[in-house]
């Protein structure tokens, strides 16, 4: 296993030939991890604290409308600035398949592009926990958003950590 990661590794160093398959997975996966990780930040958040004024008592606890106006038992979807950065990471996830196209069979290629229209909302509005399923939908499906386990315990990696 050692010297066949040692050999690819001379390989794609020795003839330039980009990046090897599990580089190429791994960026993927870290792209739709951030995606995920702006998506989690955006799921239901608190409202805002009620401003207080000089002499006055807290407005009503319950207070349930958000700054834009949505309920915070409807659905929530991003603002402009976090729908930008999320097309910005989808972008990212559509030139890593578009570059690496060969490195995918062509089921997969078509849907994965597909998955990720239905996040980018190109098929027709979505709430951010239907952005957060379609993840999970990802993350389950398709074998290179899994990583595999190397087999070593955390406490060989990180002592104390068991």
């Amino acid at each position: 296993m050692t010297i066949r990661r040692g050999f690819r590794l001379l390989f794609y160093a020795f003839f330039q030939v980009g990046k090897s398959k599990e580089d190429i997975y791994k960026s993927f996966r870290q792209t739709v991890l951030d995606i995920e990780r702006l998506l989690v930040m955006r799921d239901n958040p608190p409202s805002p604290p009620d401003s207080l004024e000089w002499g006055s008592s807290r407005l009503s606890a319950n207070n349930t409308a958000s700054p834009n106006g949505e309920s915070e038992k409807g659905q929530h979807t991003l603002s402009a600035e976090d729908l930008g950065m999320l097309l910005l990471h989808i972008h990212e996830c559509r030139n890593i398949l578009w570059q690496s196209r060969r490195r995918f069979d062509s089921d997969v290629l078509r849907n994965v592009s597909e998955d990720l229209a239905e996040l980018a909302g190109e098929r027709g509005p979505v709430s951010v926990s239907q952005q957060l399923q379609i993840i999970s939908r990802m993350s389950r499906t398709y074998p290179f958003m899994k990583v595999v386990s190397s087999g070593v315990p955390f406490d060989m990696i990180i002592p104390g950590a068991g």
